[in-house]
């Protein structure tokens, strides 16, 4: 535990009276997704070590329990007007405080990890019924590059000490897409975007805000195959080693009772392209790593696998005519 601790007491005017009595306030991260043993059961098989391996590295910075960074923000509950705020490099899981406020009631709110991650930002930082983090503009947005965490606490400030324990949790949540394209010898490339996740979230309510005109780019990860001819090594007469590819972003969640979409594009051999909308009905929740697992057809199209029944497909095709149709599951 890294303690920090700050002893001021935040006036309006000189008349010390008003000071309250010294807090503590003390802060943890809270993560509950456990990112190895997830990995480990959802991509058990042999082939896909190299798949599950590169997963982990890329998703560290987002499901960690470490925080860079903190900012922390003490609202008046009757003005809702910022009385202190404190930013600081902590590079801790846990951290504590000691600070004197005013004698009133406030509305704490914390972030965590926002310094590093370009891709949001926080607005309306001075009160707290408006402050949010916001993803930067643009029809395209990058993948998030940290957890983000947040936590609000109301506290009551009186004539004595108090003690206050605050717990962040995560806002964010990731998606990752495991393509086997074993079958599809004319693959080149393939890009993707998830659609329907929120764009923004507010602090105080934990109320997230959703525009299905932004889309959260997918980050292609390479991935480093065993065996000869790019992981197609012959086995038996029969069995060839599985080739993968791998997609994976960080979003905000999506919304608990609206469909969100992946939109993949494949560009094969010949100036072909194929581009799958898989639609998920479950949603995805923050602090979440959900895996698809799909393989490419000889078409480009991506077909679930049996594991992801909720999964549904359409598909479309720039390269010959009567090119869209559905994929019933």
């Amino acid at each position: 535990m890294l303690p920090l601790f700050f002893a001021s007491c935040v006036l309006i005017d000189d008349d010390l009276s008003v000071c309250g009595e010294e807090l503590v306030v003390n802060y943890q991260m809270q993560l509950h997704t456990e990112l190895s043993m997830q990995l480990q059961t959802e991509l058990m098989m042999e082939a896909e070590i190299p798949v599950r391996n590169a997963l982990e590295k890329w998703l560290e910075p987002i499901f960690t329990e470490t925080a860079k960074d903190v900012d922390l923000r003490f609202f008046s509950s009757e003005t809702d007007e910022l009385r202190y705020h404190i930013h600081e490099i902590i590079n801790d899981k846990r951290t504590s405080y000691t600070i004197q406020l005013p004698k009133e009631n406030y509305m704490h709110l914390g972030v965590a990890n926002i310094e590093d991650n370009g891709q949001v930002h926080m607005t309306d930082v001075d009160h707290a019924e408006s402050l949010q983090l916001s993803l930067v503009e643009g029809t395209n947005v990058p993948s998030l590059s940290t957890g983000v965490f947040t936590a609000r606490l109301p506290m009551e400030i009186g004539d004595s000490s108090a003690n206050f324990e605050v717990h962040l949790y995560m806002a964010n949540s990731a998606v990752a897409l495991v393509a086997d394209t074993t079958i599809c010898d004319s693959l080149l490339s393939m890009s993707g975007t998830v659609i329907g996740s929120a764009i923004s979230f507010a602090v105080r309510d934990s109320v997230y805000t959703y525009d299905d005109s932004r889309a959260i780019v997918l980050d292609d990860l390479p991935i480093k195959h065993t065996g000869g001819d790019q992981g197609k090594k012959m086995r038996s007469e029969d069995e060839v080693n599985n080739t993968y590819a791998c997609m994976v972003v960080s979003t905000f969640p999506t919304e608990d009772d609206k469909p969100w979409n992946v939109v993949v594009r494949a560009t094969l051999v010949g100036n072909r392209h194929t581009t799958t909308t898989l639609k998920l009905e479950e949603p995805l929740k923050a602090g979440t790593l959900r895996i698809i697992r799909v393989h490419v057809d000889t078409d480009g199209s991506l077909v679930p696998d049996d594991t992801n029944q909720e999964v549904g497909a359409s598909v479309e095709l720039d390269w010959k005519q009567g090119g869209e149709h559905e994929i019933d599951l």
